[in-house]
């Protein structure tokens, strides 16, 4: 398992040797300055020399506001909270709130892209969930998950289209080690799933379930072997120590927390959203708390209860968005810097 802090300090200087992997880099502390907040703290990239704020290349630069009150912010956006419920609160503009959501979003899904991976996955479960209230009723939310770690693998938001579900496969396949044993891989029986799979995923045994309901409960499951033979299905079955059989139990579950967790896909909601963009942007932002800050119920072991990454052994404990947002994300994935206009300007 990797050390609990693996994001230290890197130059946020794109031309810096450092960050071409010419040389290891070296951050120290310099000097401190004023701001109005406090005083802040510079650091000194012995490299290129060149020295910068610890907000430079995160969420935090020229925020105008603590640090303390973007965190607060984006915990209560992903504990269900409207955005307008937020700006009142908080006391700001419904659009701070969303400029902030934004630049958070898109720094979280960068750390994801670059921490998060399945050592071993053994059973892996795919679902969608229908986006009410953007609307638009084609929307729908694409959810990967990785059982034996409860690590939300895998995000899409878009209409119901091959082309939305081949690039939802292909990220889930992203972060599969290339070499090890199948996993079991289960869906329902969206017609686009099938061909997808057999074209992109690999080596795997591909299970569709026909789920029958009455009266609210699931009556019958038939279980449909799609992809590889049976003796993968049962050596894959085996492995399994979550599942007496195929199901796709604990991606739905997942479904009701992003349910709850976010106001855009309430059931009955007053914060209806116009753009399926800042669906993304809140689902992004939702998935990163949980994969890496939110400990997991079912993962509770003693004392201790872990969250999918501590599971999954990415990290030790659980990280805060303090720590997320102090990491510096490499130059050729950073996101274009923030433009500020000076005061009286429109």
């Amino acid at each position: 398992m990797p050390n609990s802090l693996p994001l230290r300090r890197r130059c946020p200087f794109p031309e810096c040797p450092s960050n071409a992997g010419q040389v290891e880099p070296r951050v120290v502390r310099h000097s401190t300055y004023m701001t109005r907040r406090g005083r802040r703290r510079r650091m000194l990239c012995k490299v290129c020399g060149r020295t910068f704020s610890t907000t430079l290349g995160t969420p935090y630069y020229r925020l105008r506001r603590s640090r303390n009150e973007f965190d607060e912010t984006m915990r209560m956006q992903v504990e269900g909270l409207p955005q307008a419920a937020i700006a009142r609160v908080k006391q700001m503009t419904p659009s701070t709130v969303g400029r902030w959501r934004e630049r958070a979003a898109q720094h979280m899904a960068l750390f994801t892209r670059d921490h998060l991976a399945l050592r071993d996955p053994v059973e892996l479960q795919m679902d969608e969930l229908r986006a009410h209230g953007t609307g638009n009723d084609r929307t729908w939310v694409y959810s990967g998950l990785e059982v034996w770690s409860r690590l939300w693998s895998g995000l899409r938001v878009g209409n119901r289209t091959l082309r939305n579900t081949a690039l939802f496969v292909r990220g889930v396949r992203a972060v599969c080690p290339p070499t090890g044993a199948p996993p079991l891989v289960t869906s329902d029986e969206q017609k686009y799933y099938e061909p997808v799979m057999r074209n992109t995923f690999g080596p795997c045994a591909y299970v569709q379930l026909n789920n029958r309901y009455a009266r609210g409960r699931i009556l019958r499951s038939d279980v449909r072997l799609v992809l590889g033979p049976d003796w993968r299905f049962e050596a894959a079955m085996a492995r399994s120590e979550d599942s007496r059989r195929p199901n796709t139990a604990y991606v739905e579950r997942l479904n009701l927390y992003t349910r709850r967790a976010c106001s855009y896909v309430h059931r009955r909601t007053s914060g209806r959203m116009r753009k399926p963009q800042l669906l993304a942007q809140a689902l992004e932002l939702l998935r990163g708390y949980y994969n890496f800050i939110r400990p997991h119920a079912s993962l509770r072991f003693g004392r201790v209860t872990r969250t999918p990454a501590m599971q999954g052994g990415l990290f030790k404990r659980a990280l805060s968005f303090r720590e997320i947002f102090s990491w510096v994300p490499g130059p050729d994935r950073r996101p274009a810097p923030v433009k500020m206009l000076p005061r009286g300007a429109q």
